[in-house]
């Protein structure tokens, strides 16, 4: 009886070994039903608001094992979908996908042809309408070619749309080059051509720059908007007195900029080609570039530092001054961001934020050593860290043995990420 006892727990035995080595070694099966849930708020009026949500619920497709799958949504005004705009949900993991109503916005604006304020304007003179839009899910493994699979089509039959198209902002050059016309909106037409605007791919950055065609010895103050001569002026000092600059011939020149009115004057500069920089990024710190002839301008680019070297600050707009402190900097457009912060000894755990949200602590542009929120124990080899990092809150976490400084490198290029421990 004992044997028989035995040797039915050996094959049992055998049996779950069997079962593991099934899991160990998952087989993709190809799924064939992908169901996307009709919004329980389909037939209701919505009008979508900066900071608000919609939701798409869809089903679990069945790839044959726990696989952590990616969701991602598009949108037409054809059930076709001839034309369409990619949504991305803020958890791309998740078949519960919250999409930011901006964005439908956005997508509104590019499926009705809208490209900036004018067109907007000639097409919507009464604001944009409600409108039927339709949506579809898309699943896939990441990585996993043929794993694709898109859901049936559902709607929200009266959307609202507003305009939300990103575009570059700007400042007004203003003084002898330009005539010292009055900075009023009766001018603006005048004015449209002596514009410094943000970089495209720096939109938002408050870094403004311009090439202009100077006369001898320019002088100028530059104006945030067309309100007449005594608000939104920026120059070389308060007082509505210039302030000459008469080294600057050639080359590069850079100088302080207060909220005021006393201009900028350079007698010795010949007649010709200047592109002027008014970096308004800093409030506290606004600076002017003046360089002689064409240039280009790349505007310096920022992620932060999210963790306990930056005492936990949370990773919203609100904080974007705590934040000065802890950034990792892109200053040639290359997409590699680099920081040097002390430390000191003990426990040290931190991840990144590409932006500041308003969602603070559910910022979704936040990268690190996994997607949870926690903690993943790393350690240095000959002071030096390097891999891989994903979308979430998992922190690279270190246990250091004295104070320090820490060199920090991100490559969103190769979603890399290297240490350097000094």
């Amino acid at each position: 009886m004992k044997k028989i006892s035995l040797y039915l727990a050996m094959a049992g035995a055998l049996l779950g070994a069997a079962s593991c080595s099934q899991d160990r070694d998952p087989v993709l099966q190809t799924p064939t039903n992908f169901v996307l849930n009709v919004p329980a708020m389909q037939d209701q009026y919505i009008e979508l608001q900066e900071g608000n949500t919609l939701e798409l619920v869809a089903s679990q497709p069945d790839y044959g094992y726990s696989a952590v799958a990616v969701y991602s949504a598009e949108m037409s005004l054809t059930e076709d979908f001839s034309a369409s705009y990619a949504l991305a949900p803020s958890n791309k993991n998740l078949a519960r996908m919250t999409l930011s109503q901006s964005e439908i916005a956005t997508g509104l604006c590019e499926l009705t042809g809208v490209t900036d304020a004018e067109s907007y304007a000639e097409k919507f003179p009464d604001g944009m309408e409600a409108m039927k839009v339709f949506f579809r899910a898309i699943c896939e493994l990441d990585g996993v070619e043929g794993s694709r699979i898109v859901s049936n089509v559902v709607s929200y039959d009266k959307l609202k749309g507003y305009f939300a198209v990103s575009v570059p902002g700007f400042i007004y050059l203003v003084g002898s080059p330009e005539g010292w016309v009055g900075p009023t909106e009766d001018n603006a037409a005048h004015y449209a051509e002596w514009r410094l605007f943000e970089p495209d791919n720096a939109i938002g950055s408050k870094v403004y720059s311009g090439v202009f065609d100077m006369p001898d010895a320019p002088m100028f103050r530059f104006y945030t908007a067309l309100t007449g001569w005594d608000d939104d002026s920026y120059g070389s000092q308060v007082d509505d007195s210039a302030i000459d600059f008469p080294d600057f011939t050639s080359g590069s020149f850079t100088s302080p900029v207060v909220k005021g009115k006393g201009s900028f004057n350079f007698p010795n500069f010949p007649a010709g080609k200047m592109t002027v920089t008014v970096d308004m990024s800093d409030e506290k710190n606004i600076t002017v570039t003046c360089t002689a002839g064409e240039s280009s301008v790349t505007v310096t680019k920022y992620i932060y530092l999210v963790g306990s070297i930056s005492g936990w600050i949370e990773p919203g707009l609100s904080k974007e001054e705590d934040y000065k402190n802890f950034r990792l900097a892109d200053t040639s457009g290359s997409g590699i961001y680099t920081g040097k912060f002390p430390v000191s000894a003990g426990h040290v755990n931190f991840r990144f934020a590409l932006e500041l949200t308003d969602a603070a602590w559910d910022n979704d542009t936040q990268i690190g050593a996994a997607e949870p929120d926690g903690d993943v124990a790393c350690s240095f080899t000959n002071g030096a860290f390097s891999g891989p990092y994903v979308p979430g809150k998992g922190n690279w976490a270190f246990d250091l043995e004295a104070d320090g400084t820490l060199s920090l490198t991100v490559d969103t290029n190769n979603q890399t990420v290297s240490y350097v421990l000094e």
